[in-house]
């Protein structure tokens, strides 16, 4: 096999494995777990990655890198900074599409609370995720970037835990409306009105 298609074997094997860790866990998948949902062997898996563990970091890694991308490539279509705020945090709260990418985030915040380089890895994308949205914030003239864009996390982050939960009483549709006005209040900017044109 090239070196070319191995990477990118390996790249499928990454999101199909972020799939088993979603739905069993980290601590309970294994090897095994992942060689049934893929058809990869065990050792090609210790090929890839070296240990179990090295493996659930790799998942956490890929999965991270690519909910960044996935909002990059959004952004690219959007040149208003309170539509571009909007779209970011959309895709963090899980308010539409599959939740997979937020349960592999609570997983990596478990496994951070016990290794110290898992924990750099997440405050790192933690950080990422702050400094695009405060430049939105700027960009906008939204008031002071660092201090908005924490609430704005804040904000995503207290209505995408229940909503990966699947609370009963927080449907998707429900928090999209309370992540708009609430944005819309944190901005200065009414909610569907003409100057803050949110979309479909």
């Amino acid at each position: 096999m090239s070196e070319r298609r191995s990477a990118g074997r390996r790249v499928e094997v990454l999101a199909a494995a972020g799939e088993v860790v979603a739905a069993r866990g980290a601590d309970a998948t294994r090897f095994s777990d992942v060689t049934e949902a893929t058809g990869v062997g065990v050792s090609t898996l210790q090929y890839y990655f070296g240990t179990r563990e090295d493996m659930l970091i790799a998942v956490f890694r890929h999965a991270a890198q690519r909910d960044f991308d996935l909002v990059g490539e959004r952004l690219a279509a959007l040149t208003d900074p309170g539509e571009r705020l909007l779209t970011v945090a959309t895709h963090l709260t899980g308010a539409v599409g599959s939740d997979t990418a937020w349960r592999l985030w609570v997983e990596s915040w478990r496994w951070a609370s016990r290794d110290p380089g898992v924990r750099a890895d997440v405050l790192g994308d933690y950080r990422r995720w702050h400094d695009l949205i405060a430049a939105e914030v700027r960009a906008g003239g939204f008031g002071d970037p660092m201090e908005t864009a924490r609430l704005i996390l804040a904000l995503i982050d207290g209505l995408a835990l229940p909503v990966v939960l699947g609370d009963p009483d927080l449907s998707r549709a429900a928090a999209q409306r309370l992540l708009t006005d609430g944005l819309s209040r944190l901005l200065g900017r009414r909610p569907g009105g003409p100057d803050f044109d949110l979309g479909s």
